[in-house]
């Protein structure tokens, strides 16, 4: 059984859209964003085809069958800063 609910999740919270948005640009309801996002069912191949558009993503890579890159590991600023082990510094602290 494909399980691509936490690539779908991890795409729509990287793009910063909520269920919703992703559900009304899809149209259809957040209740199956939600399912879908919870492998309780899948897209069709053609919202699929609009999920990767949406997020700038292939199918491929929607799916799980890419092969990460390391540029999109590092897209990620955190893991960024992690791999070279530069603290995070928060808005408020940085007043000099």
């Amino acid at each position: 059984m494909l399980r691509i609910g936490s690539q779908l999740k991890y795409f729509r919270e990287k793009n910063k859209l909520t269920q919703k948005q992703v559900a009304n640009i899809l149209h259809v309801t957040p209740q199956t964003i939600s399912k879908w996002e919870l492998d309780k069912s899948y897209p069709a191949i053609d919202q699929l085809v609009e999920l990767s558009k949406l997020y700038k993503a292939s199918v491929d890579k929607l799916i799980g069958r890419a092969k990460p890159s390391i540029l999109d590991y590092f897209a990620d600023a955190q893991n960024f800063r992690n791999y070279y082990g530069i603290p995070n510094v928060k808005e408020d602290e940085q007043s000099d």
